[in-house]
């Protein structure tokens, strides 16, 4: 702020958390059994975990409501596993991202016996048997709690590019007539579609069956897609009633561009501005 004669003053705002002097989390033993118990077998299928009390106790210590914790390096999941149960402990919904590279279990021998050989399916699995374990022994608690979670994988767009090679053109035109990648679900789609529109990957997400057709409702109707083949008017007539049911602020549709011939697609367009939608595109 500016004080009276005009100079720049800095206040320095602190908050200060005191937390036990000493606390114990366990020894690497009870710590491995926790796992192995988990896992329903005698020997924890991870090497060197972290202990979960204590990332439960840091995230309790340094985070609030709807915070998000990040880990660069998921390794075994500790910190998904922890956040959990800082939830469960304050009834509070706190959130995770773990990033992890889908590298060897290391010979492992309890993880390969498991049937795992990427740390980061073993990592899910463990997020999945957490979640579970929380919700059994907590089944009060954890009625509020979130303890769901998505995987993503980095890869490439989901949309062809046009390379223009002389050589392989026919091919090239051919293909450029449906230009989603053919090994490519339409979940997989519709997470480009969210990532390049800028929306958060954990809004809600609903799907409904129009004709015959998968129509995806993302934000309680802030954005509708549907990238089927072969679609008509009466997709449009669905898409526009549920609209109407769920009212929001804004709405937008994203149908395939190759999705319509070109009178149902004019039709189409024409149905959703009777029902208010004016946002129309097509990838």
């Amino acid at each position: 702020f500016f004080n009276s004669s005009g100079k720049i003053k800095i206040v320095k705002e602190r908050s200060v958390e005191t937390p036990q002097t000493t606390q114990k989390f366990g020894t690497q033993g009870s710590i491995s059994k926790k796992l192995a118990d988990l896992f329903n077998v005698d020997e924890s299928p991870f090497d060197s975990p972290k202990p979960v009390d204590m990332i439960s106790a840091f995230s309790a210590w340094f985070t609030d409501e709807n915070d998000i914790v990040l880990d660069f390096f998921g390794g075994s999941s500790t910190t998904a596993h922890g956040v959990y149960s800082a939830n469960c402990l304050q009834q509070i919904n706190r959130n995770f991202i773990l990033i992890q590279l889908p590298e060897d279990v290391n010979d492992n021998l309890q993880a390969v016996k498991l049937g795992f050989s990427k740390i980061t399916d073993l990592g899910k699995e463990r997020i999945r048997r957490a979640a579970k374990k929380i919700a059994e022994e907590n089944p009060e608690k954890a009625k509020n709690l979130d303890l769901g979670f998505k995987v993503f994988k980095l890869d490439s767009s989901n949309i062809k590019g046009w390379d223009g090679n002389p050589e392989d053109l026919e091919q090239e035109l051919f293909d450029a007539v449906s230009n989603i990648k053919t090994d490519r679900t339409e979940e997989d789609v519709l997470y480009e579609i969210l990532l390049k529109y800028g929306l958060d990957l954990t809004l809600p997400i609903e799907e409904k069956t129009i004709e015959g057709k998968t129509v995806f409702n993302v934000g309680f109707g802030a954005l509708f897609i549907c990238l089927g083949d072969n679609l008509t008017n009466k997709v449009a007539e669905g898409i526009g009633k549920w609209k109407e049911e769920l009212n929001p602020e804004i709405c937008r549709v994203i149908f395939k561009d190759t999705g319509f011939i070109d009178v149902e697609k004019t039709n189409s367009v024409q149905t959703l501005k009777r029902y208010g939608i004016t946002e129309i595109k097509s990838i």
